[in-house]
């Protein structure tokens, strides 16, 4: 179950970054066009995807969870200037935070539903429709932006990469499954 709230985090995080990378900008560096704006999105996008080819090269040496601890932690980071800094410097932690999710869903996915025996495919399930978070934190930080600033809005990524670091240091590991949650699960294997 730590796995599908892990991935409503991220989802949530996620769509909620990238949909506010084009105001953020124009807030954050006043007189900053759209146009220019796009561009720091395009570069938030960019580092997505080359985060996944970088990532899945690292993942040759460094374990996932430790990873996506690291990747969770520097998401964090770069949260934090974002609600804390001003300029053109919080600008360019919002462009390298898409560089850090790269890895997160397929490594949540992975290590959400490792050694869940016969419930994996429940728990795949659970886990795909966890992405309702790309809806819920985007939402919730529109209002914030409404109703404070939009580098107030980043108080919720920000929160969903508290949680995602601890699912990568300690959260993916499965819990002791006694008899009596064996029973009401209808298997032996371990639950969500």
């Amino acid at each position: 179950m730590k796995g599908v709230v892990a991935q409503f985090f991220y989802v949530g995080a996620q769509v909620g970054v990238a949909s506010f990378v084009i105001r953020y900008a124009q807030f954050s560096v006043p007189g900053t066009t759209a146009k220019v704006a796009a561009l720091y999105l395009l570069l938030h996008q960019v580092g997505f995807m080359a985060g996944r080819f970088i990532g899945s090269g690292l993942m040759k040496r460094i374990a996932a969870a430790s990873l996506l601890a690291l990747f969770a932690g520097a998401s964090l980071l770069c949260a934090t200037v974002a609600l804390l800094a001003s300029g053109v410097i919080p600008v360019w932690a919002v462009v390298f935070i898409g560089f850090f999710h790269s890895i997160m869903f397929p490594t949540i996915f992975a290590l959400g539903i490792k050694n869940l025996g016969a419930l994996t495919k429940r728990g795949s399930s659970l886990m795909v429709m966890a992405i309702v978070g790309g809806a819920f934190f985007p939402a919730i930080m529109g209002r914030i932006s409404d109703a404070a600033s939009i580098q107030k809005a980043f108080l919720v990524p920000l929160l969903c990469y508290v949680y995602i670091l601890y699912f990568g240091v300690q959260g993916y590991k499965p819990a002791a499954v006694t008899g009596l949650e064996r029973t009401s699960l209808g298997s032996e294997s371990t639950p969500l």
